[in-house]
């Protein structure tokens, strides 16, 4: 829906009357608005950079028309940016100014804007509200294509509330308006959404035929019309169950959104994406299609409920206002009676009575209204501070789940590239029978180790929810070093490498440490031995012993580390390390060691490093043994 909405909203300008005499500069500020106006479906930021330089040339006080084309005109921008706080504070400003300077087709456009962004936020009773007094006064300025945007904005409206007859009523009402000029995108758009309430209502072939009108009208077509159209076509083939045209539809739509880079339209489409590649089997394709419409859906709804609490506080302080405008008007005409009969009882009475009395019923006034707003003033900082402590902790936990995620498509990345190796060999039939079986049978046993894997990742990161914290036990390192270095066993064997896993007769390794922590970071520094360390190479894993601590140490005849980068490792902060190719064009994305040493601080232990480029590196990790341990 909201596509259609940004293209509705900025289809037509409303053009300001002509004006005899006008400055070079105010005609070099017009064609930069209009230049603005060309690029701001398809170059955003230079449409930011070209309004930027108008106001600019506008100088420190042009006047309220200008002021209010140009806030119409940044709202316009912030708008198709999907940054609806700000366009939505532009379109105030910009109605303002428009009264101020009497214009009324700038003061129609902003309730126009401030209706699309109730439409976005589902306040659709609100929105028509709105749209019918743009309707009052476009009527009044007979603006036929402005009267045909706001019918149309009517009829999505209606749509969205599930009212398709008032809806295609609407739709027909701005067609009827469009019929002298058949050649404007606005048309294109009212086509799209009856397109899209005939495909609710069960008309497909009227939607489908509405939909491929639309693409080949090539003379007049967006990338925004574009892409609603190709994901109209994938969802009629994806219910028609032809998957194969649907996902081609659907990929088309998603390259022409990407383009307008609005997040609503990537919500929709990435979601689409997502059940088409379900029904492909692919499953893979699928799930990353569902985390990026995940990504788009938290930020639309983070950005929905801003503006709601925004407006509900703002509503607030408007009844507080209104109420206190109330109570002073109030006690002011009480004042101004006491002054009368003051005046009266010093001519009749007593004078100085009248005076005690005067001052003793003012004094109590003003005590009771302080009283009030300190009363009124508590209420709203205790109000701010639980909306603040409520806004912290879903931050927190929105940073926790983003941690997660990385950490399971981080850790996942060896062991998925491990089969896909695996299968290519096997599908290129260079193999005998012997090897082919050889094949097979590591390709089951990689399966095994990553399904393995990812239950053990999937059943932590169900404990970390509510937040990242450490539940430390007492683990034997040696038997968590032999699990990690069993699920990189195909890695270590497709380049030759040499593993030499030392520890002492006993086996009596312990640390003080989470054991699932402890299995990302071996599987991290590990998995970078091998990643840097040429073919026939060898990476050896000792330990050393202290009464209270134990170190292991991970040690490869690899490729070295710069002095920079040690910096960066050794480093107190928690920067993310440049990710290097490895020696054989492993790809990595430099979340790995940040990872690590986030863990190691959640533990209580320590890293360092030490290396020589061309050498080998060595990693050496410091943890803590269980406190009974220490003490005995």
């Amino acid at each position: 829906m909201h596509k259609t909405i940004i293209l509705v909203f900025f289809v037509l300008l409303f053009s300001s009357a002509a004006r005899s005499g006008h400055l070079p500069s105010n005609a070099s500020i017009e064609v930069l608005m209009e230049q603005v106006k060309a690029l701001q479906y398809d170059n955003t930021k230079m449409a930011f950079s070209l309004l930027s330089e108008a106001r600019e040339r506008a100088g420190v006080d042009p006047g309220p028309l200008l002021l209010a084309k140009l806030g119409n005109r940044e709202a316009t921008l912030h708008y198709i940016s999907g940054n609806y706080d700000l366009a939505l504070n532009q379109f105030i400003l910009a109605r303002e100014h428009g009264e101020r300077a009497k214009a009324q087709s700038e003061i129609v456009y902003a309730l126009n804007g401030r209706a699309l962004i109730q439409m976005v936020d589902k306040e659709y009773l609100e929105a028509l509200r709105l749209l019918r007094e743009c309707v009052e006064i476009n009527s009044e300025l007979q603006d036929s294509l402005s009267l045909a945007k706001n019918f149309f904005n009517m009829g999505i409206a209606h749509d969205e509330m599930g009212q398709s007859d008032q809806s295609l009523g609407h739709l027909k009402q701005a067609q009827a308006y469009l019929s002298a000029d058949s050649l404007t995108v606005l048309h294109l758009m009212v086509k799209n959404r009856m397109a899209k309430v005939y495909h609710k209502t069960g008309k497909r072939q009227q939607a489908a035929a509405l939909y491929r009108e639309v693409l080949a009208t090539k003379s007049i077509l967006t990338n925004w019309e574009k892409s609603f159209a190709l994901a109209g076509l994938a969802e009629l083939k994806l219910e028609q169950g032809e998957v194969a045209d649907a996902l081609n539809f659907g990929n088309q739509a998603l390259a022409h959104a990407e383009i307008h880079g609005a997040q609503w339209d990537l919500q929709q489409i990435t979601g689409l994406l997502s059940r088409i590649y379900q029904q492909l089997g692919k499953h893979e394709l699928a799930f990353f299609h569902l985390k990026a419409h995940k990504a788009y859906s938290d930020s639309l709804y983070n950005d929905a409920r801003n503006r709601q609490m925004a407006r509900m506080e703002l509503a607030v302080a408007k009844a507080d206002n209104e109420r206190l405008r109330v109570e002073k008007e109030r006690d002011q005409a009480l004042i101004q009676h006491h002054y009368k009969w003051m005046g009266f009882l010093v001519l009749i009475v007593v004078f100085l009575g009248g005076i005690l009395y005067f001052f003793h019923k003012n004094l109590r006034l003003k005590n009771k209204f302080t009283r009030f707003l300190a009363k009124k003033n508590k209420a709203i900082l205790e109000q701010k501070e639980i909306i603040s402590r409520q806004n912290r902790a879903l931050m927190e936990v929105n940073g926790t789940r983003t941690k997660i995620l990385s950490i399971i498509s981080h850790d996942l990345r060896s062991p998925i590239n491990g089969l896909k190796q695996l299968l290519d060999i096997r599908k290129k039939k260079l193999l005998t029978v012997e090897e082919e079986e050889e094949v097979v049978s590591l390709l089951s046993h990689q399966i095994q180790q990553t399904e393995s894997f990812l239950n053990d990742l999937l059943q932590w990161a169900n404990t970390q929810m509510d937040g990242m914290v450490a539940q430390p036990g007492n683990v034997n390192v040696v038997e968590v070093v032999n699990t990690v270095l069993e699920h990189l066993d195909y890695q270590l064997k497709s380049k030759f490498l040499v593993v030499k896993h030392v520890w002492g007769p006993t086996n009596q390794h312990f640390a003080w440490v989470d054991t699932h922590h402890l299995k990302i970071i071996l599987q991290n520094l590990l998995g970078n031995a091998i990643k840097f360390t040429p073919e026939y190479g060898k990476i050896r894993v000792f330990y050393t012993l202290t009464p209270t601590n134990i170190a292991c140490h991970i040690e490869d005849s690899g490729t070295g580390i710069n002095e920079a980068q040690q910096e960066l490792i050794n480093g107190q902060e928690d920067a993310r390390i440049p990710s290097m190719v490895g020696t054989s064009n492993e790809k990595g994305t430099g979340l790995g060691l940040l990872l690590v040493k986030q863990f190691l601080a959640l533990n209580g232990a320590k890293m360092d490093v030490a290396s020589i480029p061309g050498l080998g590196t060595r990693f050496t990790l410091h943890f803590q043994r269980k406190p009974e341990e220490k003490q005995g």
